[in-house]
């Protein structure tokens, strides 16, 4: 059986300085040392063990690997903090905000122009139905309604590119 604490006077300030010499702080070598002598208390070796300083060593040393282990694949809750304050803000900015608004009013008025059964055809599908499903519940066929979200599609885009100034209007195409 071990005496804890004989063995702790007699060597726990040469583990600290061991384990600061390895490169732990001054706290986290304090921490190694008590997790040193409690792991030698709750697990106590099968075997009588010769040198008691060399086991308590190689206790201290082994927790410190595990312990800078650890801390390279889980970075600490600092280093975490510095990643999150690096990181771009996800909440969009009052400007993309309008901007996103004024999009989806462009968006809305270009789908108003679009006759009823391609807009039929192209709401059925954002909402996640297949061409296949959409033809069956308009009465037409699948092609028919692919070509028809195809065409809705290059409608919104067209005036979505108008109003970000990336497209002339469709009466200016005509005259050139």
């Amino acid at each position: 059986m071990w005496d804890i604490q004989s063995l702790f006077r007699r060597h726990g300030k040469d583990i600290e300085r061991f384990l600061r010499r390895r490169g732990a702080s001054s706290d986290m070598a304090e921490d190694i040392t008590q997790e040193t002598f409690l792991r030698v208390l709750t697990a106590a070796p099968a075997m009588p063990i010769g040198n008691d300083r060399a086991y308590l060593f190689g206790v201290a040393r082994n927790l410190s690997v595990d312990i800078a282990r650890r801390q390279r694949l889980f970075p600490t809750v600092a280093d975490a903090e510095m990643v999150l304050a690096a990181l771009p803000d996800e909440a969009p900015s009052a400007e993309r905000v309008a901007i996103s608004r004024q999009e989806l009013a462009i968006l809305q008025a270009a789908l108003d122009e679009v006759p009823q059964t391609p807009r039929e055809v192209f709401l059925l599908r954002v909402e996640g139905h297949t061409f296949a499903a959409i033809g069956e519940k308009l009465d037409i066929p699948l092609q028919t309604a692919f070509s028809q979200m195809v065409k809705v599609m290059m409608h919104l885009k067209s005036r979505l590119d108008q109003a970000r100034g990336d497209e002339p209007p469709v009466s200016e195409k005509r005259r050139r």
